[in-house]
């Protein structure tokens, strides 16, 4: 059995660059191992099929689930038969992303979007399992949304979605937009994303929730890579989603101003 304090040596090194043995607390790995077996499912899991990924006993893995639990790192569905990762692992999560120098940088411009337009205004990076929501900020209008930090957003029905597929590495975006989207409708959204890496944003009307229309534009880091996307969301009685319409000319222009910002050089 692991005793909670058991301690594992590790090498680490000293001030003269050389190896030298440190210590770690064996059971924290264990939980750790078990903590990112249940982050690479994706969905919650039972004991059994956790377990098994993680190379353990139900019984073993079970002691560590109890104390992850309570620290908000794992949660189990209502019926108590699987888990999943908890509210403080999402904090956990949202935290590292802030450490990036797009959320950062772009965070200001989400505020700075929504009081030029009125309009919601979110920025999403790319997480493990798709566009991932970081900062949002809401306009005046009242505004009924399922959209907010945490949410993994849609590759295929979502504005924010399909800036990062048209702008992800070919492998990486389709994957997810597989997974979505019928193949029947393949050659029309390939279409639809090519015209938006002509115009550099991308748009919906009521796809991703009816009554709500949104334009997403990407954020390139200095190698010319999608790291983000700003987007702006609002009621479709007062959000106009025209190519050349204001909307879209303040989100271009605050987005072109964040990529700059990360070293994106367009001509370069």
């Amino acid at each position: 059995m692991v005793k909670m304090d058991q301690e594992s040596p590790k090498k680490a090194i000293n001030d003269d660059g050389e190896a030298k043995k440190g210590f770690g607390v064996q059971s924290i790995e264990v939980g750790m191992h078990l903590l990112k077996v249940l982050m690479e499912f994706g969905r919650p899991v039972m004991l059994k099929e956790l377990a098994e990924a993680a190379g353990m006993s139900a019984q073993k893995a079970h002691r560590y689930l109890v104390s992850l639990q309570r620290s908000g790192m794992v949660e189990q569905d209502a019926a108590g038969r699987r888990y999943g990762l908890g509210e403080f692992a999402l904090n956990v999560g949202l935290a590292a992303l802030s450490q990036l120098n797009v959320v950062r940088i772009a965070g200001d411009a989400v505020a700075e979007l929504r009081n030029r337009t009125d309009q919601s205004c979110l920025l999403a990076v790319w997480g493990s399992h798709g566009p991932t929501i970081v900062r949002m900020s809401e306009g005046s209008r009242p505004l009924v949304t399922t959209a907010r930090v945490g949410v993994v957003l849609s590759m295929v029905n979502s504005a924010t979605g399909r800036a990062f597929a048209a702008f992800l590495p070919r492998e990486t975006a389709d994957e997810f937009v597989a997974a979505e989207l019928p193949p029947e409708d393949n050659e029309s959204f390939s279409a639809l994303l090519a015209d938006v890496r002509i115009r550099s944003i991308s748009r919906t009307e009521g796809e991703e929730q009816a009554t709500i229309n949104a334009l997403s534009a990407p954020l390139f880091d200095h190698f010319g890579n999608i790291v983000g996307a700003l987007t702006l969301l609002g009621p479709e009685k007062h959000f106009n989603v025209d190519w050349e319409g204001p909307l879209a000319r303040e989100l271009q222009a605050v987005a072109k101003s964040v990529s700059n910002r990360l070293g994106y050089n367009e001509t370069g």
